[in-house]
């Protein structure tokens, strides 16, 4: 008998990755240090609502989170573009 994964993504639960994790306790690292300052909350607020949207899971591609989503938009952006123009 043989013991069968269906994926090898590590998850913990069903729908929280480790990679979300990667990204996830920085983001709240930086979010509690940057609160603790008086002058910086508001950022730190703004901060923090951006991080949570990039985590928010989506269902566009495969590719299941928005800061996915997000480096794909910025990579096909930012490419090199060679155009050829024929007459």
């Amino acid at each position: 008998m043989y013991i069968t994964i269906k994926s090898i993504k590590k998850t913990l639960g069903k729908y929280i990755e480790i990679t979300d994790l990667y990204i996830g306790l920085p983001i709240l690292m930086i979010f509690l240090t940057m609160f603790s300052f008086s002058n910086l909350r508001l950022i730190s607020l703004i901060f923090l609502t951006i991080g949570i949207f990039i985590l928010i899971p989506i269902q566009l591609s495969k590719k299941n989170r928005m800061y996915k989503v997000i480096a794909l938009i910025m990579k096909y952006i930012f490419k090199t573009k060679n155009y050829i123009f024929l007459k």
